[in-house]
């Protein structure tokens, strides 16, 4: 199955949903929506790593005939039985997930905490439905849950990660596929080969590219040439003198 069961939960949070939740918690529309958008992959992603986890699939399946979806703003922000199945995905990473959420969104922890139990529960009821319309059994809800567990880490917002939410340094059994947010890996360059000059006490030796004794040659060469110069015009003038004399003597 290559279900986004996103798309899914979305229709169950839509933007009446947040104004109306954003005005029953005393936060600003823009604070619940962006806690949403950081819990949805959150909580779809525990589900993915726990779905072989008999709370959570008799959960999805007795959905549908319990009303959640149907009431997400009622009594579900504080559902006893959805806050024992997020102890049960989450373990003791759950007050982590909430705090970092609530710094994230700029909402309080009270209003993150209900929001988890809230999104938690569109989840549950949107994957209920699902798997009803499309005649799943358990075996079926828990093989729709694993093919999420690839695409999760790519679906949380910009300025979080797995890591950040607290849910970085979970034990073998929640880890994720493709989650490398614990562990901050840079991309690979090419090795770089640095060329540099042997030294020595009175100075640096010529590069190793030149001709053996090019470096050298000029400091006798120059000198002989300047010399050679200097004789050949003091010979000149000599020559221009001694004309000079042959001249006023005749």
């Amino acid at each position: 199955m290559s279900l986004n069961i996103i798309d899914l939960i979305k229709g169950q949070l839509g933007p009446a949903l947040v104004s109306q939740t954003a005005s029953q918690f005393g936060e600003s529309e823009s604070g619940i929506s962006k806690a949403i958008g950081g819990l949805i992959p959150a909580v779809l992603g525990g589900l993915a790593n726990n779905s072989e986890n008999p709370h959570v699939l008799d959960a999805i399946t007795n959905a549908p005939s319990s009303g959640i979806s149907g009431n997400l703003t009622g009594d579900l922000a504080n559902n006893s039985w959805i806050s024992t199945l997020l102890s049960s995905i989450f373990g003791d990473k759950v007050s982590g997930l909430v705090n970092s959420i609530a710094t994230y969104a700029g909402i309080s922890n009270n209003s993150s905490g209900s929001l988890l139990n809230l999104v938690t529960g569109a989840t549950i009821g949107s994957i209920g439905k699902y798997a009803v319309d499309n005649n799943l059994d358990k075996q079926g809800i828990s093989s729709l849950l694993n093919d999420q567990k690839g695409i999760v880490s790519s679906l949380l917002p910009a300025g979080l990660s797995f890591a950040s939410l607290n849910m970085g340094d979970w034990d073998a059994r929640y880890k994720f596929d493709n989650d490398k947010d614990a562990i901050n890996i840079p991309a690979q360059e090419e090795p770089k080969i640095e060329v540099t000059r042997s030294t020595a006490p009175n100075g640096t030796f010529p590069d190793r590219n030149t001709n053996d004794g090019g470096g050298s040659i000029w400091k006798w060469l120059l000198p002989l040439l300047l010399l050679i110069a200097a004789g050949y015009f003091l010979w000149k003038q000599c020559e221009k003198k001694r004309n000079n004399d042959d001249h006023y003597c005749k």
